[in-house]
């Protein structure tokens, strides 16, 4: 994943998330490190993809990767044998940014 563009949190009183907003992000989620993932499960998704949609779904404010990432690593590590993983690109001009997850019912 990556971002660039600008973003706007509805909270100016949050330091960090502006902090976040405001520095580029480069970085990456994965469903699994070298071992092999599934790719069945609920609904027609993966575990990782469905813990992720249910992560989104449940979600009712701003919400970094770091924090969505930290959300479903469990999840996903008790119903499967695969370790998620989040970190930055390297090389690729990550400058401690992360990305935003804003609910659509905040817009």
């Amino acid at each position: 994943m990556t971002r660039a563009a600008g973003v706007v949190v509805a909270d100016a009183g949050d330091e960090w998330m502006w902090r976040l907003a405001s520095r580029r992000a480069r970085t990456v989620m994965t469903s699994g490190g070298v071992e092999p993932v599934l790719d069945g499960g609920e609904k027609g998704h993966s575990v990782f993809a469905q813990a992720f949609l249910d992560a989104l779904d449940a979600n009712r404010d701003v919400l970094e990767g770091q924090r969505l990432f930290t959300q479903i690593r469990r999840p996903v590590g008790l119903e499967s044998l695969q370790t998620p993983e989040y970190a930055d690109i390297r090389g690729a001009g990550h400058q401690g940014g992360d990305f935003l997850f804003v609910p659509m019912s905040s817009w």
